[in-house]
């Protein structure tokens, strides 16, 4: 499958992301760094594809399919911290549980004490994989059973830095 900017389906404004369906969806974002990755891994770049929904998580990738004519033309830059914010407190609203893995224990402990005070509605739970660049499948069976243990069904899975300021 060929990795081609212009020719991705790039959702092109904020009413376009807020009027998907109310559903279980993996919305990508992609920048600058992640169509760079994309074009050296393919199966990176075939999981942005993949997705239900691609975000222009930059500015240099609303101005480049501008430029190269693309069969999408992104309005506005959709940030991975802004559909965080905004699927939190659309979660938030209706109660619900989200899963943040992927640092320390220690800054996971920070996450989720912020979390509980901005999303009083949401119960948050985590889980701190080991720090290495690959993990084989006792690991990975370890992750995926955190995860099942930790929540019937998981609303939201963030592996971004969460903000504490």
């Amino acid at each position: 499958m060929a990795f081609k900017l212009k020719e991705l389906t790039i959702k092109e404004n904020w009413n376009e992301l807020i009027s998907l369906p109310e559903k279980k969806l993996l919305i990508n974002t992609i920048n600058a760094h992640s169509y760079n990755t994309a074009l050296k891994d393919p199966l990176f770049a075939e999981a942005l594809q993949k997705g239900d929904a691609l975000i222009p998580d930059g500015t240099s990738i609303v101005m480049a399919c501008k430029w190269l004519k693309a069969k999408s033309q992104p309005k506005e830059r959709i940030t991975g911290w802004d559909l965080f914010c905004l699927e939190m407190k659309k979660l938030n609203k209706k109660g619900g549980k989200c899963f943040f893995t992927g640092s320390s224990q220690e800054v996971l402990g920070l996450i989720k004490e912020k979390a509980k005070m901005i999303y009083p509605n949401i119960i948050i739970e985590t889980y701190s994989p080991p720090f290495k660049p690959d993990f084989n499948s006792e690991e990975n069976k370890a992750i995926i059973d955190a995860i099942n243990k930790a929540l019937d069904q998981y609303d939201v899975e963030v592996d971004r830095d969460f903000r504490l300021d």
